[in-house]
């Protein structure tokens, strides 16, 4: 199935975020002519740093709810909003991520999924986290049926980690007033050569990547007892130790961002057994390849750190939701720098 075969309505409006709640039902009555005003509420989630997201209902039916997104201001910048709207639509057809009904200036409205965000808490759960495991190794799998389901024009370039690009974009992308000492585009830029050189040589699996699975980006539906993963913005083909690096760096949270809750060996040992077993056909896999595979983890949560570190200097000089990117960049990046000086003191 081709991309262009996905019906989502495209539409010339904007959402003045002011005022997000009275312009949404423009958007919504398009969508939903039928609906009685009188009977539609709606939930402000307030879970991402990035967007603003509205789910809209009627009282009678609050299970078929409609997701509006708004996005964050200049945030085209660090997201290609178009390859974004393919994602979607591709990993629907695949059983991955929400239908999207309707595409806007500033935003989409797409399916609701029922669950609930996994914590710092649940992350952890020993009925929960396997299942985690195993939806990543499936998302991992899709690589060759994404591939195919591009723009003929788009998959030759499928072939490359978006990694290294989307890295040297964000530092270009940084605002100098943020830019000095350990952020300084040069010292930036130094550390990026010597990321990539370190990280590339690994030969570590190129698979198709949701890059961002934070714990507010997993839903865990306990009437079904299963996992879905939401926000496909930075999709994209990347090795498959950072993907799980990315999420193990998560557990420390964001707003209350904290190192201690990154889980320890046991922990990631069993995930990525779990995880293996899956990715591998549902064979069971030896010690060494899991012990490789947990080694380049390892490595990559230096990228991950680097990656939300940068990111949040840009996010520091252009959004306007309510959080503080400076300290959140600053923690990230001493974090990468005190994980580098760890790494290479214990390979000598």
């Amino acid at each position: 199935m081709d991309v262009s075969t996905c019906k989502t309505v495209e539409l010339p409006i904007t959402i003045d975020k002011k005022d997000l709640i009275n312009n949404l039902w423009e958007l919504i009555f398009i969508l939903k002519p039928q609906w009685d005003q009188s009977n539609v509420k709606h939930k402000i989630f307030s879970d991402g740093i990035t967007n603003s997201l509205v789910g809209v209902f009627q009282i009678s039916d609050k299970h078929n709810m409609i997701l509006v997104r708004v996005f964050g201001e200049n945030t085209e910048k660090i997201i290609d909003r178009n390859a974004e709207l393919k994602n979607m639509k591709i990993l629907h057809t695949l059983g991955f991520g929400p239908a999207l009904y309707a595409s806007f200036s500033n935003g989409l409205a797409y399916q609701y999924l029922p669950g609930e965000i996994l914590t710092v808490k649940t992350c952890l759960n020993e009925k929960i986290y396997p299942k985690v495991a195993e939806k990543m190794a499936q998302f991992h799998l899709q690589y060759d049926n994404v591939k195919e389901r591009l723009p003929t024009e788009e998959r030759n370039s499928f072939g490359q980690s978006i990694l290294w690009t989307k890295l040297m974009n964000f530092i270009k992308l940084c605002p100098e007033k943020y830019c000095s000492g350990d952020t300084s585009k040069d010292k930036l830029l130094e550390e990026l050569k010597w990321l990539e050189g370190t990280l590339v040589h690994l030969n570590n699996h190129l698979v198709f990547c949701h890059n961002d699975l934070l714990l507010a980006n997993i839903l865990y539906d306990k009437d079904q007892n299963v996992i879905a993963f939401i926000d496909f913005e930075y999709a994209g083909p990347n090795y498959q130790a950072y993907d799980i690096a990315n999420h193990f760096c998560e557990f420390s949270g964001v707003e209350d961002f904290n190192t201690s809750r990154y889980p320890d060996e046991e922990f990631r040992k069993n995930w990525v057994t779990c995880y293996l077993k899956t990715f591998c056909g549902g064979q069971d896999v030896g010690n060494e390849t899991v012990q490789l595979l947990l080694h380049h983890i390892e490595l990559f949560t230096l990228a991950s750190h680097f990656f939300w570190g940068v990111w949040s200097l840009i996010q520091a000089a252009n959004s306007s939701i309510d959080f503080d990117f400076e300290k959140y960049s600053s923690l990230r990046l001493n974090e990468y720098f005190k994980k580098k000086i760890f790494l290479r003191e214990n390979q000598e």
